[in-house]
């Protein structure tokens, strides 16, 4: 498979032709800069690697442990975690649930420290997350930044697994010549 640095320098030479190809599909520049972002985000931080002791996975620094129950959970180049579909998704959607965790302890230390007491139900944690989309919808990002974003980070993945499929394919090839 290829190393961590063609990864890195694969994703790095995406940015450019993935905004060029943002920009000629919706003609923002929102839209273009955050469908870009969200690729190096996906190829350098985001990508199929955070279930093994990776580049991705050590960038994380201290918040690492957020993967930990990801890298424990799959197998490493499983459908789950490299799948072109799937693979992103999943990351999506477990750090999403990781994030609502941590937002709830947010929230639960505060009322505690603040009311002394008073454990938040999912409802307060809601409206805190209902809160900070009407804070993003309130500075023009709406749903069409979240699908640049999630299309971003998908291309961002899946370009790491286009890489280690095209790898593979390169060195079985030269393996039957």
């Amino acid at each position: 498979m290829p190393s961590g640095k063609t990864h890195d320098l694969v994703t790095l030479a995406l940015a450019a032709p993935t905004f060029a190809a943002a920009w000629g599909l919706t003609g923002s520049l929102t839209l273009s800069a955050a469908a870009t972002a969200a690729t190096v985000f996906g190829g350098l931080m985001f990508g199929p690697d955070l279930d093994i002791q990776s580049r991705q996975y050590t960038r994380w620094g201290v918040f690492r442990f957020l993967w930990f129950p990801y890298k424990a959970a799959f197998r490493h180049r499983s459908r789950w975690s490299h799948g072109i579909v799937f693979g992103t998704l999943i990351r999506v959607v477990y750090f999403a649930l990781v994030l609502t965790l941590l937002l709830w302890a947010f929230v639960y230390a505060r009322a505690f420290f603040t009311t002394g007491g008073g454990v938040p139900g999912w409802r307060e944690v809601a409206q805190v997350w209902r809160t900070l989309e009407e804070a993003a919808a309130a500075r023009g990002a709406g749903p069409h930044v979240l699908l640049a974003v999630l299309a971003g980070l998908w291309w961002g993945a899946a370009s790491h697994t286009l890489t280690d499929v095209f790898w593979t394919v390169v060195r079985k090839g030269s393996e039957i010549f």
